[in-house]
């Protein structure tokens, strides 16, 4: 006759070994699944270019528009979404800078719609006073977090934009807060 530890132990033993196989499945079926969210990013403006101490910096405004709902399932938990900006230097030869991030955690937020001045502590900048006539891409890119299963991160590139010969600052623009987050 089996103890009542014994038959305890079998039946955690039967019980994890199901919830293993299921989150395995719900892993595997994350494959499947291919979204095709529509997003468009645009510089609207250049605000400035200066050279700080120690590096140079540049203020840019730039128009967000992704519609992300389609990244959203039943094994999404959230979705993170940011703004990259790639350029080469004499110095390096690969630069990429997040200048803008948001977590979404619902469908219903996953539209977005911004325009996003960069600010502190999202700075566009380069330690080897070299931007100015620079090419830079600018990329959207989100990661999707998961209940169960493995991270999966896309990127849409929206071409290139080069930056003014000459060092400059605009005046102060206020920032949109009709952001919808």
């Amino acid at each position: 006759m089996h103890t009542y530890l014994y038959r305890l132990n079998t039946l955690f033993t039967i019980a994890s070994t199901t919830l293993a196989v299921i989150c395995v499945a719900t892993s595997l079926t994350d494959w499947t699944i291919r979204p095709d969210p529509k997003v468009k990013l645009a510089v609207q403006s250049y605000d400035g270019l200066q050279k700080e101490y120690r590096n140079d910096r540049a203020w840019l405004t730039v128009d967000v528009e992704a519609d992300l709902r389609s990244v959203f399932h039943w094994n999404t938990k959230q979705a993170f979404v940011y703004i990259t900006a790639d350029f080469k230097t004499a110095q390096n030869a690969v630069n990429e800078v997040m200048i803008w991030s948001r977590i979404v955690q619902e469908k219903g937020n996953a539209n977005v719609r911004e325009l996003v001045r960069l600010e502190y502590p999202y700075a566009l900048t380069d330690p080897s006073y070299s931007m100015r006539n620079l090419t830079c891409d600018l990329h959207l890119d989100w990661e999707t977090v998961p209940v169960v299963g493995v991270l999966h991160r896309s990127r849409r590139s929206f071409g290139e934009f080069v930056f003014p010969g000459d060092y400059f600052r605009t005046k102060a623009v206020p920032r949109n807060s009709n952001s919808g987050w």
